[in-house]
């Protein structure tokens, strides 16, 4: 049921590319590079949606993708993502050290973002919290889609379950 739930929002994210649309999702995909021992992240989210929320919270206009587009707008994505997006391993303390911003792309009202998250320590149980754009639309639903050792699983996320936690 829930990957049925996924896809129709999927299928709703990618037909309303518009301006004014009233569903308010983002995608997450993570996916596990044993060759690099990372996890390599993807976000797709409205671009709208996320420069209205980092004018809220920093109180800057981004204007990505256009002429005047702020020089370090980088910056501020950055920041944001670290923020809210918590990737835990085994129990510890999320380092958002590890994870680097690598870039972004704009398409069709849609900004999609580029990250990667060094691993470090044989991995027992991982932990994702994502509180992206919670704090700017109340329906905002986040959905993640994992894969790890061979194992998809994909994950609706919102204001009040903003987090789950795999055993490797």
């Amino acid at each position: 049921m829930k990957f049925i739930i996924i896809n129709i929002t999927l299928i709703v994210f990618f037909i309303i590319n518009s301006s004014m649309h009233p569903v308010h999702v983002t995608v997450t995909n993570i996916d596990f590079n044993s060759s690099n021992k990372t996890f390599d992240i993807s976000m797709k989210l409205f671009l709208d949606d996320f420069q209205n929320v980092i004018l809220k919270n920093y109180q800057v206009e981004l204007n990505l993708g256009k002429p005047n587009e702020l020089k370090n707008a980088d910056n501020y994505i950055l920041n944001y993502i670290k923020d809210n997006i918590k990737i835990t391993i085994n129990n510890n303390k999320p380092s958002q050290k590890k994870l680097n911003f690598e870039r972004k792309e704009i398409n069709e009202g849609a900004l999609w973002l580029y990250f990667t998250y060094q691993l470090s320590n044989k991995i027992e149980t991982i932990q994702v919290e994502n509180n992206l754009l919670n704090d700017y639309y109340p329906d905002m639903t986040n959905l993640v889609i994992m894969k790890y050792n061979q194992i998809e699983n994909g994950y609706t996320l919102d204001k009040h379950t903003t987090s789950f936690k795999i055993p490797s």
